[in-house]
């Protein structure tokens, strides 16, 4: 253990009124690039909880009340304009990272961009700080938010935990891994597989979504207290001057919302 890199952030949270989130001009980087940005952890919310489980995958008891929180954030549902049906200028979409501890399973703090952020929130593929367990600690995936109910997009299927190669480059791979390498491995000594999550809707009628790298998608539902299968669905590619973030998925069968 050492350290946190955010020592003087953490103080002002102790000191001014409730944090809810970081902005991304806030965060340190790796190697000078704005996508690998280092997120604050864990998330220090009422209703966010650090759960201690040997599960082989991140519990439902920490993703859910995750979603939920996101879209409590300010502008982060049904902040779409009545005319057009576009975000309004306060929408924002939040990004958290789920990861692992030798102790229990924690989300970082959300991270709000102030650039376009109507459109994009990138992940912090640099990983989590953990306040008590340092830089080196797994990330199982993403979850985001969308602040007008939109679908899920072909870009949302891409981002999965990042890792630095022994060549110098930075990869997505399909497990829980540290940006230094380093995987995750359940009480069986398996990899923990990679997921990602979306919380969409509306405030009183969220929908919650994950996939995994392989694009199977899958819906919770409230009322079963389980996640359903959807689809299985794989990224369209972007061509001209359209934006992989406004192309839907190649969903079979047909995702339905």
């Amino acid at each position: 253990m050492r350290p946190s890199f955010f020592p003087v952030l953490m103080l002002a949270l102790a000191c001014a009124s409730p944090r809810r989130y970081f902005l991304r001009s806030e965060l340190p980087i790796l190697e000078g690039r704005f996508d690998l940005a280092v997120a604050p952890g864990p998330w220090v919310h009422e209703n966010v909880p650090i759960v201690v489980s040997d599960a082989a995958s991140v519990p439902d008891d920490l993703v859910l009340p995750t979603l939920r929180s996101l879209m409590a954030l300010p502008g982060a549902s049904d902040a779409c304009d009545a005319n057009t049906g576009s975000p309004r200028p306060d929408a924002a979409e939040y990004c958290v990272a789920l990861y692992r501890t030798p102790q229990d399973w924690r989300v970082s703090w959300p991270i709000r961009n102030l650039l376009k952020e109507q459109n994009a929130c990138q992940p912090p593929f640099g990983g989590v700080d953990d306040e008590s367990f340092g830089r080196d600690v797994p990330v199982i995936g993403f979850a985001h938010n969308h602040p007008c109910g939109t679908r899920m997009s072909s870009q949302d299927l891409k981002q999965f935990p990042a890792l630095k190669m022994e060549s110098g480059l930075w990869t997505m791979v399909s497990y829980a891994a540290s940006p230094s390498g380093r995987l995750a491995r359940d009480s069986r000594n398996q990899l923990i597989p990679a997921w990602a999550w979306l919380a969409t809707g509306h405030k009183d009628a969220p929908r919650f979504y994950k996939w995994n790298p392989a694009g199977e998608v899958f819906q919770w539902n409230e009322d079963k207290h389980h996640w359903e299968f959807q689809a299985t669905c794989h990224p369209r590619e972007a061509s001209g001057m359209r934006s992989p973030r406004t192309l839907l998925p190649q969903c079979s069968p047909e995702l339905k919302w």
